[in-house]
């Protein structure tokens, strides 16, 4: 059975994070109507914000972000 720490689901986290501030900044560049596009702006600015907090505690807790 793995055992993992902290540090590796920071680590997740902050991938998933980083997909989906790709994921959804790609579907606002598709988007043809306005207000769909700017909520896809708005979930890609969240996302961006989440990987940020993520990679201080990766950071914090003495990984490599």
């Amino acid at each position: 059975m793995n055992m993992f720490t902290d540090l590796d689901m920071l680590y997740d986290y902050e991938k998933d994070a980083a997909s989906a501030a790709t994921g959804y900044m790609t579907l606002a560049t598709r988007a043809h109507h306005n207000e769909l596009r700017d909520n896809y702006l708005r979930l890609a600015n969240e996302a961006t914000n989440a990987h940020s907090k993520v990679s201080k505690l990766i950071t914090k807790a003495g990984g490599i972000a």
